[in-house]
Protein backbone atom coordinates (compact mmCIF):
# COMPACT_ATOMS: atom_id res chain seq x y z
CA UNK A 1 0.00 0.00 0.00
CA UNK A 2 1.36 3.38 -0.75
CA UNK A 3 2.43 5.37 2.08
CA UNK A 4 0.09 8.59 2.48
CA UNK A 5 2.36 11.85 2.46
CA UNK A 6 -0.64 13.84 2.78
CA UNK A 7 -0.10 14.19 6.58
CA UNK A 8 2.36 15.42 9.09
CA UNK A 9 2.08 12.15 10.91
CA UNK A 10 2.42 9.99 7.12
CA UNK A 11 5.49 11.66 5.96
CA UNK A 12 6.94 11.03 9.54
CA UNK A 13 6.57 7.55 9.51
CA UNK A 14 7.41 7.64 6.14
CA UNK A 15 10.47 8.82 6.74
CA UNK A 16 11.70 6.45 9.66
CA UNK A 17 10.58 3.92 6.99
CA UNK A 18 13.12 4.84 4.75
CA UNK A 19 16.02 5.49 7.64
CA UNK A 20 15.71 1.95 8.64
CA UNK A 21 16.25 0.27 5.15
CA UNK A 22 20.11 -1.03 5.08
CA UNK A 23 20.69 -0.03 8.01
CA UNK A 24 22.92 -2.13 8.94
CA UNK A 25 24.74 -1.84 5.09
CA UNK A 26 25.00 2.29 6.09
CA UNK A 27 26.66 1.54 9.48
CA UNK A 28 28.72 -1.15 7.95
CA UNK A 29 29.86 1.47 5.55
CA UNK A 30 30.21 4.39 7.50
CA UNK A 31 32.19 2.13 10.33
CA UNK A 32 35.25 0.72 7.32
CA UNK A 33 35.47 4.37 5.84
CA UNK A 34 35.91 5.91 9.71
CA UNK A 35 39.01 2.88 10.05
CA UNK A 36 40.54 3.37 6.87
CA UNK A 37 40.61 7.17 7.14
CA UNK A 38 42.17 6.74 10.62
CA UNK A 39 44.31 3.62 8.91
CA UNK A 40 45.42 6.61 6.37
CA UNK A 41 46.60 8.82 9.38
CA UNK A 42 48.54 6.46 10.76
CA UNK A 43 50.25 4.83 7.77
CA UNK A 44 50.34 7.64 5.48
CA UNK A 45 53.29 9.69 4.71
CA UNK A 46 52.11 11.91 1.70
CA UNK A 47 49.91 10.78 -1.19
CA UNK A 48 52.73 7.73 -2.51
CA UNK A 49 53.31 6.81 0.93
CA UNK A 50 49.75 4.60 1.39
CA UNK A 51 51.62 2.12 -0.94
CA UNK A 52 54.72 1.57 0.28
CA UNK A 53 53.43 -0.41 3.25
CA UNK A 54 50.94 -2.79 4.25
CA UNK A 55 49.02 -1.15 6.43
CA UNK A 56 48.39 1.77 3.92
CA UNK A 57 47.14 -0.31 1.33
CA UNK A 58 44.54 -2.29 3.67
CA UNK A 59 43.49 1.44 4.89
CA UNK A 60 43.04 2.19 0.96
CA UNK A 61 40.83 -0.97 0.40
CA UNK A 62 39.06 -0.41 3.40
CA UNK A 63 37.81 2.83 2.36
CA UNK A 64 37.09 1.61 -1.42
CA UNK A 65 34.91 -1.17 0.55
CA UNK A 66 33.11 1.50 2.82
CA UNK A 67 32.11 3.52 -0.35
CA UNK A 68 31.00 0.41 -1.98
CA UNK A 69 28.71 -0.98 0.95
CA UNK A 70 27.44 3.13 1.29
CA UNK A 71 26.86 3.60 -2.49
CA UNK A 72 24.69 -0.19 -2.27
CA UNK A 73 22.27 0.90 0.85
CA UNK A 74 21.71 4.47 -1.19
CA UNK A 75 20.47 2.05 -4.38
CA UNK A 76 18.75 -0.26 -2.11
CA UNK A 77 16.94 2.92 -0.52
CA UNK A 78 16.00 4.37 -3.48
CA UNK A 79 14.92 1.02 -4.76
CA UNK A 80 12.60 0.81 -1.71
CA UNK A 81 11.13 4.31 -2.43
CA UNK A 82 10.24 3.26 -6.13
CA UNK A 83 8.55 0.78 -5.38
CA UNK A 84 6.67 1.76 -2.50
CA UNK A 85 5.82 4.93 -4.87
CA UNK A 86 4.50 2.33 -7.43
CA UNK A 87 2.26 0.71 -4.76
CA UNK A 88 -0.94 1.21 -5.75
CA UNK A 89 -3.05 4.04 -3.37
CA UNK A 90 -5.13 3.27 -0.13
CA UNK A 91 -8.60 3.16 -0.91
Amino acid sequence: MKPDLSTIEGRSAYHAELRRVAIWWRAAGFALVLAGVIGMIRYGRGPQGLFDSQGGIVSVALVTLGWILLIAAIVKRTRHHKARMAEPPAP
